[in-house]
C-alpha cells in the first residue's frame, strides 16, 4: 500500500511540472500517441533549437531532446531561452552581466504585465523559483 501511494505522489508530481528532463542514456521508449503537445528543445553549438512534438514521451525518444516544455513550442516567445533542469540548481553563476528579462510560469499570477523580472543573466534569471525562460535585455513595460 505504502508503494502505491509513493508512487501516485511521483506521478502526480512529475505531472504537475512544467519542465521535464530527458533520460541522457539515450532510452528509447514505447510511447503513446496521446497527444499533451510540448516543445522539445536541444542545444546545438550554444544555440537552443525547439520543436513541437505530441508528448513529451516521443520528443525525448524520438526527437532526442535534452528537456520538454509544456505546450506548442510557439505558444512561447520566438526568442524565449529556456531553463534547463540542470540550470534551476547552479549554486553559483559567474560575474557575466548580460542583462536578461526572466519570464515566469503559469504557476506565478501576475496582476500586471509582463509577468517578468530583470536579472542581471541567463543563470541569475533561471535560478529564481518558477522562471521558466529568459529573453535579451530588459523586460517590457
Amino acid at each position: 500500500m505504502k508503494k502505491i501511494i509513493l508512487f501516485l505522489t511521483l506521478a502526480f508530481l512529475v505531472a504537475s511540472q512544467t519542465v521535464q528532463e530527458c533520460p541522457k542514456d539515450g532510452s528509447v521508449f514505447r510511447c503513446s500517441s496521446e497527444p499533451l503537445e510540448v516543445c522539445g528543445i536541444k542545444s546545438l553549438n550554444g544555440q537552443q533549437i525547439k520543436e513541437t512534438f505530441v508528448n513529451s514521451c516521443q520528443a525525448c525518444s524520438i526527437g532526442k531532446v535534452e528537456f520538454t516544455i509544456q505546450g506548442k513550442c510557439e505558444d512561447y516567445l520566438q526568442e524565449a531561452q529556456f531553463c534547463s533542469p540542470s540550470e534551476k540548481h547552479v549554486q553559483e553563476c559567474a560575474g557575466q552581466i548580460e542583462s536578461k528579462c526572466a519570464w515566469f510560469d503559469q504557476q506565478v499570477k501576475c496582476l500586471v504585465y509582463p509577468c517578468a523580472l530583470n536579472v542581471k543573466n541567463k543563470c541569475s534569471g533561471c535560478k529564481i523559483k518558477n522562471v521558466l525562460y529568459t529573453t535579451e535585455g530588459e523586460c517590457p513595460k
